[in-house]
This record gives C-alpha cells, structure tokens and sequence, in this order.
C-alpha cells in the first residue's frame, strides 16, 4: 500500500477547512512546517481512518473534533497493486465509512468498508502498533506507560512481531531455547504431575479425578430423578397446546388480516352509502331537466300561460329554497357528527398515550426489580469473595513463615550425603578394636565398648577394669583428615539446618512438604477467588453500587405490566376504530357540503327563470317569435331528458345492495368480537393450567433434572479435556525437549539480516541481540562492549527504534503487505553527524519503501532530500 493524498475536513485546527496533504511519492516524502502548523493532526487522522470505526465515540475520536463542534471528516487515497483507491470516514454526526475506486464508483460502505480496511491493513496489526509509525515524541520501541492503553498497544506490537517474523522466516510458533524453554518446561511438567500420578493414570486427589468421580455421582443422581419428572409431561403438553393457540389468536398477521377484513366491509358499506348519494344526485338532475321541458312546453302553448308559468315559476323557487334550507339542516347534524366523532377519537388517542406513559413506568419498575436480584447475588459473590482473599492471605502468611527452600533442601541433602561420605571414608581408614571380656567390660569415656570394631580416628584412654589404662594413637596421617573432614561436613550441615531455622533434615523436609501444601492451597484459593471475582473485588462492589443504584431509581409504585399492557392493546384498537369513524363522518359532512351547494345552485336558477319570467312578459308579437323559438330549442331538451334518464337507469343497475355491504360490515365485526372472547378463553385455560403445573413442580424436579445433567455433562467434558490436557501434556514435554534448540537462527534471523546493513552505517562493526520474549533488540555491542538498550542515551535509542522500524518494514513488504512508515518530529536526539547518517540510513531503505516525514526542523531536515509534500486549505 502506498499513500498519495491524505484529506481533513473540519479536523482539529482546520474547524470549518479542508486541508490536503499531496504530493506523496514512492520514496521519502517531507512535509516541514513550522509548531502548530498541524503535522500531528494529519498523523493522528491517518491513525483514526484505519484503526478507529466510524460509529466510534472513544476518545481518540473526540480529540478529533474542533472546539467549534462538528463532525470530524479523513479522507486517504491509496494505491495498491488493484489500482488506487480512496477511503473516507465521518464520525459522531450522521457517521459513515465508504471506500471508492478510482472511477468514484463505491465498492463498500459502513461495516463492509471497515472490514476492507481491516484486510488492507492485515487484521491492524500491520499499522502503528509499535512497529512502524512513530507518533511525536515516543524515542523507543513501544510505549513505556503502564496504563491500559500502553499495555495493548505493547500486546499488539507483540503480536505483529511473532506474526511477521513467523511469516517470513517460515516456521509458526517457534520458541527460543534458554530460560524462556527451561521454564515452558517446567511448567509443562508441573501441570502434568497435578494431573497423573507416574504411571499416567488419574491422580487421587486431583482436579481429573475429581472429575471423573463427580461425573460418575451426578450420572446417578440424575437417573434417580429422572422417573419423577416423567409425571409433568401431560400438563406440559397441554399447556403447549394452550400457547400454540394462544399464540395463533395473537399472531399480528391474523390480527392485521381481522382488521383489514373489517377495514374492508366499512369501505364497501361507505362506497354503496355514496353511490346511493350519488343516484340520488341524477335523479335531481333528470327532474330538473324535465322541469326545464315542461316550461318550455308551456311558454310554447300559449302566451296566456304567463301568469300560469309566473306562478309555477315562483313555485319552483319556493321548492329549491326548501330543498336547499334541508340539504343545509342535514349539512349541519353532519358537521356536528365530525365535530364530536374527532373528538371521541382525539379522547381515545389520549387514552392510549397515558396508557403507554404508565406502561413506560411499569418497564422501569421491572428493570429496577431486576437490578434487586442482581444486587443480591453480587452482593453474595462479593462475601465469599471477601472470605476467600481473608484465607488466600492467611495461607501465603503461612507460606511465608516457612524458610525451607528446594535449593536449601537441596544443598543441606548435599551436606548430610558429604558427611556420611567422610564418616564411612573415616571408618575405612582408622584403627579398630574390639574387645571381648570374660569378667568387667573395657571403658571408653566411661561407656563399655561393644563387641564390634569400633572405629579410632583420635588418641583414646581405654579403661580396662582390674590392668589398668590402654592408650592407643592411630597416628596424625589418618585421624586427623578424616575428624576434619567430619567436622567440616557437621559444621556445612548444621549452618544449613540454622538457616533453614529446623533442628534435623527430616524436619526441614517435613517444612517443605508443608510448604508444598501451603502454596497448592495459595493457587487453588487464588483460581476460586477468579473465578468468583475475574474483574477482582473492587470491581465487584463497583458493580454492586450499579445495580444498587439502578434499583433505587425505580418508582414506589408500580403497576401491573401485564394488565397495561392488555389495556394498551385494547385502548390502541377502540383508538383506531374511532379514527376510521370519525373520518368516515368527515366523509359524509364533506358529501353534505357538496349537497348543500348544489341545492343553493339550484335554489339560485329558480331565482333566474322566475325573474325570466317576469321579463319575458310583454308585446304578443314578440312573445310568438320568442315561443317559436322555444319549439326550435324543443328537441334539444327532449334529448337532454333522455340522456339524464339514461343516467339514472345505468346508477340503478350499477347500485351495490346496501343491504349486504351492512351485513358483510356485521359479520367482520362480528368475527373480531369472537376472536377476543376466545383470547380470553385461552388466557384463562392457559392461567389454570400454569397454577397446576407450579402446583406439581414445586420441587423444582426439572430444573434440578436439567442442572444435573448440564453438571454431568460439564464434569465428563472436564474429565475428557484433562485426559486430552494430559496427552498432550506428555507429548508436549517429549517434543519441546526434542525441539528445545532448533529455532533461534530461524526466528531472528530475517531481522537481524535486514537490521544490520542499517546498523552500520551509524555503528560500523556493530551488533544488536534479540530478547527472546519481547522479539526486540536488547542489547548493542560496539567496539566489543556489550550494552542493554536501557542505558543508552536518548538519541541512540531513538536511532536503533528507527532503524528498527525500517527493517520490520522491508519484512512486511518480503511477506507481501508493504505498509509506509511514518515519522512524525523523530530524530529530535540526534546530533548532527548521527542525523546524517539517518539521511543515509532512510535513503538505503527509500528505495524499495515509502517513507513519509513529518518535521518542525526545516533547516536540519533541508539534507534529507526527497519529494516535498504540499498542504492546500480551504473553506468548507
């Protein structure tokens, strides 16, 4: 992966900008700008596009973010062996995460972007995990804090490395030989003898045998309990029954088809309900046409009809005025019936909202009942955890006061085996007496000498009863070495036995079997206080408080959550009912207004023709034309009542019966009614048969049934692991003492081959040693002296991280996953000849590398060369 451009939007400093770092080449590329230029900004965005998710809100991300506010925005073009590609993320508002290809076309977004960067970046292990990117300030290898942060930042270096140097030197999870094998070994060792006794068979007392007994004594227990859980079966079956059809009549989709059924009777019932209307409408229609032929008709029989047609004319006005004083009567018990069918259903809204509120508070009260019970049993853990660390430190006090070590055992078994060596060296070499008395036995310092050689190492007096005193000298050369030799051993032994602070070597042995003793109880007290606090203590009462907390947020009262929530659903249901009725009386109010304006139309054109009337009244001669002409206009009018009438005919033939629309409206509501009687039925069946059920398992007989055979199962899956544990235990031991030096040159080597061509350039002839643990370089030998890195000046550790860096980064590149290294204001240590040599040392590596500097040192930095980034900002 190479970078060409990195953007900010609304980053840090650039609150309301954009900033554009580019020019990025192959090589080194140098962006030297003066403090608070914002070199660090760019460094910590680039960190957060690849390693920080767009839904986070950790603190790295919050640092991200301007004073002003805002959502922070990076963006990276890269370039990869597929082609060029640009990643862009936004956090905290509206966040997002997309990576597009060189078209602009997006290839993924949200969670599968971030798994594309994940696989780009190699799991993140590949990036500024302690090996490549050195942010401002950090002269070593990894953090050296001891805070969480710095523990997983060390952790993940750790990781990178042994996946790195694994790849490329060929072997997986090679190990090291030395102390670090000696002690897997030993280790390896220890777990097997807790396990097996010599011949490999479980060991009494131990944590497999346990396991095999107890799943031997759970197994009985369960196949006595079993009988008497066969007797809940039948009213478990029924009560399942009961569910299943309880379950039917609460199905949402059965529910939902009830009230589209009931929806659609209503919409049919309303649509005939206009249909009539609307027949209703053409038949006006066609008696208004016929009223119109008939006076038409009567203007043309005679000019003497006039006062005839004025009177009918007044009464036809007289009818619409009527018609239109009804039309605006039932307009009006309409709009009232909207008015008050609005508010029932703005009534029952409000219902259903206080419902909810009340329900929200029985949540809450549910949620603090269960923050009681989880208190309780924190509470409980928190004792015995309590109890537990009381005789953890009892035990290691006991531990403590014992001063027998193996090696003192060892050392005073020694001594013990040298002095009985010296006493049998000295019994070979003295002179020896035995006496044989007829009458008084021989003395020696007043005890009679026993019928067996006695060894003489010294000048002795022995007493001989009724002759006298026998001297005898067993001479310098022999008595004298060995009684020295004797006394050499009793002091070496004694010394060892006063540290030891015992009296006999089988009191010291006896000390430190119980020493043995005391420190298997230490582990096993510390294992059960794990596993009852795996967090520790202070974790546990914190989490205590949580939930004591919690608990004590609850309201006083609480209500029932079930019947709310019963409530809810019915008051939801009458809320709808009465919404889809009070719109079908706005329908109907709608229709009247249109009734009423048609009618006042109407009531208007009798208006017109009664006053045509009056003013068709005058000279006979121009009222006969004016009656010709009403014969010319005849035909037109028959034909317009012909029509009118066709259109009444086709609404009669096309009129729904408003009978059976009402009756397919009865039976849907009908249907919805008998579904509610039968829930309450199965609700109560359901309630009887859970009373008896409790009833006959008040002894918890399937609970129990099942804990012990979840216990069984778990005890013969530990029994199994611990037989797998120990095969493989042995085997293990038998292949790390075949492997224990194979590894070292195939481990380390890919490293020091890439480091050390770097290394001479600033120390030539100079050497780095690997730890074996940590997978880094200890120790630097210059000039034949050996140094641990932790003494050396700043600068030269600065230097050695650096050239470091650069060599893990050529592996990443050998094991196909090139990753640019990034300097962000390093070399700050360095003097002027060893800065240059760096120049040297990061132009060797730039040839197959990218390498990007960031640097407030613009005048030392002009030697370095390279490709000059440049940083364009501008509004958003």
């Amino acid at each position: 992966m190479r970078l060409r451009v990195i953007e900010l939007t609304n980053v840090r400093r650039f609150a309301g900008q954009r900033a554009r770092l580019s020019q990025i080449g192959d090589g080194i590329t140098v962006l030297s700008q003066p403090n608070e230029f914002g070199k660090s900004t760019f460094f910590d965005a680039l960190h957060a596009l690849f390693f920080e998710r767009h839904n986070s809100r950790n603190a790295a991300i919050k640092a991200l973010q301007p004073h002003a506010g805002g959502a922070p925005e990076v963006a990276a073009e890269v370039e990869l062996a597929e082609g060029r590609f640009r990643i862009a993320k936004r956090w905290l508002n509206r966040p997002q995460a997309q990576v597009q290809d060189a078209t602009g076309r997006l290839i993924a977004q949200a969670d599968e972007a971030e798994a594309w960067i994940d696989q780009l970046m190699g799991g993140g292990l590949a990036g500024p995990s302690g090996l490549l990117w050195v942010r401002q300030g950090l002269m070593g290898l990894e953090p050296e804090g001891s805070g969480a942060d710095d523990k997983r930042e060390r952790e993940r270096g750790l990781n990178a490395r042994r996946d790195l140097l694994s790849s490329v030197a060929g072997e997986i999870d090679m190990m090291t030989g030395g102390r670090r094998m000696d002690g897997v070994i030993d280790r390896v060792t220890d777990a097997l003898m807790r396990l097996t006794t010599a011949t490999g068979r479980p060991k009494a007392g131990g944590e497999w045998a346990r396991a095999v007994e107890e799943a031997a004594t759970l197994a009985s227990e369960e196949a006595e309990l079993r009988p008497r859980a066969a007797r809940l079966s039948g009213d478990l079956i029924r009560r399942a029954e009961v569910q299943r059809n309880l379950a039917r009549l609460t199905d949402p989709s059965d529910i939902a088809g009830r009230a589209q059924a009931l929806a659609q009777a209503e919409a049919e019932h309303q649509a005939a309900q206009a249909h009539q209307a609307e027949g209703a409408k053409a038949e006006t229609a066609l008696r208004l046409a016929r009223l119109d032929a008939e006076h038409l008709q009567r203007d043309v029989l005679a000019a003497e009809g006039r006062a005839a047609r004025l009177e009918k004319a007044k009464e036809t006005m007289s009818q619409a005025e009527e018609i239109a004083k009804r039309a605006y009567t039932r307009f009006a018990n309409l709009a009232e019936c909207d008015q008050a069918a609005a508010e029932s259903a703005e009534d029952l809204a409000a219902k259903a909202r206080d419902l909810r509120r009340r329900l929200q508070q029985a949540t809450r009260a549910q949620a603090a009942h269960a923050a009681r019970i989880k208190a309780e049993d924190l509470q409980r853990r928190l004792d015995r955890a309590t109890e537990l660390l009381a005789v953890l430190y009892k035990t290691e006090a006991a531990r403590a006061g014992i001063r027998v070590t193996a090696k003192l055992l060892d050392a005073a078994d020694k001594s013990q085996s040298d002095l009985d060596l010296a006493r049998a060296r000295a019994e070979a070499q003295a002179v020896t007496i035995t006496a044989y008395p007829d009458g008084l036995p021989a003395l020696r310092n007043g005890q009679p000498l026993a019928a067996r050689p006695t060894p003489i190492f010294v000048a002795t007096d022995i007493a001989l009863p009724g002759f006298g005193m026998l001297h005898i000298d067993p001479g310098l050369a022999r008595g004298t070495n060995s009684a020295a030799e004797i006394e050499r051993a009793g002091r070496t032994l004694a010394r060892l036995l006063a540290e030891a602070q015992v009296d006999t070597l089988a009191d010291a042995r006896t000390q430190w079997a119980k020493a043995q003793r005391l420190e298997a109880e230490a582990k096993q007290g510390a294992a059960l206080c794990a596993e009852v606090a795996p967090e520790g203590v202070e974790a546990l009462r914190e989490a205590l408080a949580r939930a004591l907390t919690a608990a004590a947020e609850a309201p006083q009262e609480a209500e029932d959550f079930d019947g709310l929530t019963k409530e809810l659903t019915a008051a939801e249901a009458d809320e709808e009912i009465a919404r889809a009725t009070a719109k079908a009386a706005h329908d109907l109010a709608v229709a009247a207004g249109e009734t009423r304006a048609a009618a006042e139309a109407n009531r208007s054109s009798a208006e017109r023709q009664f006053e045509a009337a009056l003013s068709e009244a005058g000279d006979p001669d121009a009222l006969a034309a004016h009656i010709a002409d009403l014969r010319a206009r005849q035909p037109a009018l028959a034909s317009a009542c012909v029509e009118a009438e066709r259109a009444c005919d086709n609404l009669r033939a096309t009129a729904p019966d408003l009978v059976t629309t009402k009756a397919r409206l009865t039976r849907a509501k009908g249907a919805v009614d008998q579904t509610t009687r039968d829930l309450a039925m199965a609700r109560e069946n359901l309630a009887s048969l859970n009373a008896t059920i409790a009833a006959l398992a008040e002894e918890g007989i399937e609970e129990r049934l099942s804990a012990l055979a979840d216990a069984r199962v778990e005890s013969e899956a530990r029994a199994t692991r611990y037989e797998a544990e120990a095969r493989a235990l042995t085997r293990l031991r038998r292949a790390l003492d075949e492997a224990r030096t194979l590894a070292r040159e195939a481990y380390f080597g890919p490293v020091l081959r890439e480091l050390q061509p770097l290394l001479s350039i600033l120390y030539p002839g100079a050497q780095l040693s690997i730890d074996d643990t940590s997978l880094l370089p200890a120790i630097l030998t210059r000039n034949g002296q050996a140094e641990s890195l932790d003494i050396l000046s700043g600068g030269t550790r600065e230097q050695v991280a650096i050239l470091t860096r650069l060599a893990f980064a050529r592996l990443f590149a050998a094991s196909g996953r090139p990753v640019p290294v990034i300097l962000d204001d390093a070399l700050v240590h360095s003097d002027d000849d060893r800065i240059e040599a760096m120049f040297d040392a990061l132009h060797r590596s730039a040839r197959e590398q990218q390498i990007l500097v960031l640097t407030c040192r613009q005048r030392a930095f002009a030697a370095l060369g390279g490709t000059r980034a440049e940083v364009t900002v501008e509004a958003t």
